[in-house]
């Protein structure tokens, strides 16, 4: 899809279809509804880069399309409230959390679990750390890409290591480490290949690699669908190079077998931790904080029902319509 002229932009009677107006006005509304969800708001440049190709370029024209639409946010400084204005210096604090929370998440790796390193292709930094502004009671959230045949005996370690390695919850100290998408290579593969949708290629493009960069961004570029969807933060990671994807490299026998052994038993454990947490949070109050996993031999997943919030919120601003995960 070739970019517009500046005027086709912006002046939307004289170079878009309706298509790509509506298209671009409800990627605005997502956006500003899931920054509403969370209690904050978005960086100019932010919105800029979640655009697809026709929409507006740049903070200047973000800030232009704003006033021609004052409905859909509040411009306050260089950055956008769809709701309530966050507290005075809220941004700043969340910013500074977040390079804190990344910096945790590298120790993470060059301690507790560099003992596992060798079943590993890549770990990266997803959800709120990974967009840069967390708040307190925020997890830190991993991405995790195993070899084929290594994701259980992965995480029975990691679970060891965060046992023994748990410190004091602390404002600007993530309390929990949360292995909550951990997938081995062949899965991975499959879930990056085809489009999954607005949602998905954000989260990927906004990861935060700590381990495995180069490996990560061969998934990138081996899921030519994001450039399509995203394509600002796409031509972000495109700049300093997408290697080729390499091939894939199974674990040693003797893991493959210890996998095939955990799975079942962790699975069933996990799946029963989650029932009495739901049930937990539903008595507590918290019914929007239940989560459900998805336990398979090459996968361990989590998601929130806010996530599933946000699912809803961003499947009217797909370029692509989603298609159901490997």
């Amino acid at each position: 899809m070739g970019r517009l002229t500046r005027g086709g932009r912006l002046g939307m009677a004289s170079g878009w279809s309706g298509r790509e107006a509506a298209l671009v006005e409800r990627r605005f509304d997502s956006v500003l509804a899931a920054a509403r969800q969370n209690r904050t708001s978005v960086g100019l440049e932010s919105i800029s880069e979640l655009m697809p190709h026709e929409g507006p370029e740049g903070p200047a024209e973000v800030s232009e399309w704003l006033a021609a639409h004052p409905s859909v946010g509040k411009l306050v400084g260089d950055r956008v409230v769809a709701g309530p204005l966050p507290p005075q210096g809220e941004s700043r604090e969340r910013q500074e959390r977040g390079r804190r929370y990344l910096a945790e998440a590298e120790r993470v790796v060059a301690g507790p679990i560099s003992p596992v390193a060798r079943l590993v292709r890549c770990v990266a930094v997803t959800g709120s750390a990974a967009y840069g502004e967390p708040s307190p009671q925020d997890d830190l959230d991993f991405l995790v890409i195993t070899r084929p045949g290594s994701v259980w005996p992965f995480l029975l370690f990691s679970y060891l290591a965060a046992r023994r390695h748990r410190t004091a919850p602390h404002p600007d100290v993530p309390s929990h480490w949360c292995f909550n998408y951990v997938l081995d290579e062949r899965a991975a593969r499959g879930e990056f290949g085809a489009p999954r949708g607005f949602l998905f290629a954000r989260e990927a493009l906004m990861a935060r690699p700590v381990a495995g960069e180069a490996y990560y961004r061969g998934l990138i570029q081996s899921a030519g669908w994001l450039e399509e969807e995203v394509p600002r933060l796409y031509l972000r990671w495109a700049r300093d190079g997408l290697p080729p994807l390499p091939s894939e490299d199974p674990a040693p026998i003797g893991i493959r077998a210890l996998n095939a052994v955990l799975f079942p038993i962790m699975a069933a454990y996990l799946t029963l931790v989650t029932l009495v947490r739901n049930r937990r949070l539903s008595r507590g109050g918290s019914p929007e904080k239940r989560f459900r996993v998805e336990a398979r031999l090459d996968r361990l997943t989590y998601e929130t029902g806010r996530f599933d919030d946000l699912r809803s919120l961003y499947a009217t601003s797909n370029v692509h319509a989603a298609t159901e995960g490997a």
